[in-house]
């Protein structure tokens, strides 16, 4: 049985009440870093304003931080080992609520992994010794429009990128519905409120079998009756 028609086993069932969240995380490599923020490159686009969680450095020596992005654009492209070309993106990121314990984690991870002295400039920017490869992590609300056991189509604020994986959570009544999503496609719809909002078509993977009764039991008590 081919991919589609195992889709097809599945009817969609059209909702505007169904709300849920998925977790997204984009690589990126930091350029430059300081006490207030960091510069980094990345061929996703990151939205303005968008706060992103991410770890620097590794074990003990690590840090978890939260920033806010202030800038982003485009840089150039970049060849990859397929041959397909890619966009390259430089973003600058403000850190969010540097307490006194992540102020001292940062400052540690800063005198082993800058080029200059830190003493010296301590409230520069200072070059990354290494590339360092870094996950943003961040989380993007959306309503759901179809619904099915298979998967969804949803409009939502941050366009995650076709074929990647995302962690979701649906709000199914008094049950919560949790399992990793395939992005199929991601398109622009419209502009609401001066900030655009795109259509995702999104695959349910790796969903348990209790997570699944749960679905199924939604669509089945909710949405097939009103059909």
């Amino acid at each position: 049985m081919s991919e589609k028609d195992e889709r097809r086993r599945y009817p969609r069932f059209p909702t505007d009440e169904v709300q849920g969240s998925f977790s997204y995380s984009v690589k990126a490599n930091v350029d430059n870093l300081s006490l207030g923020g960091f510069a980094v490159r990345t061929s996703a686009q990151l939205q303005v304003g968008r706060k992103y969680n991410f770890r620097l450095g590794e074990g003990s020596a690590s840090v978890q931080l939260e920033g806010e992005v202030k800038w982003c654009r485009l840089a150039g492209t970049e060849k990859l080992d397929t041959g397909d070309v890619v966009p390259v993106y430089s973003a600058g990121i403000a850190f969010e609520d540097i307490l006194t314990t992540n102020a001292e984690q940062l400052h540690q991870f800063m005198e082993k992994n800058v080029i200059l002295d830190l003493k010296q400039r301590i409230f520069g920017r200072l070059k990354v010794e290494s590339e360092s490869e870094i996950d943003l992590q961040t989380e993007s609300k959306f309503l759901v429009k179809q619904l099915s056991a298979s998967g969804m189509l949803i409009i939502t604020e941050l366009p995650p990128k076709p074929e990647s994986i995302v962690g979701l959570e649906l709000q199914l009544n008094d049950h919560s519905f949790e399992c990793m999503g395939r992005v199929v496609y991601a398109a622009e719809v419209d502009l609401v409120e001066e900030e655009l909002r795109y259509r995702v078509g999104i695959e349910f993977v790796q969903s348990s079998k209790d997570q699944l009764r749960i679905l199924e039991s939604f669509i089945r008590n909710e949405l097939e009756r009103e059909d």
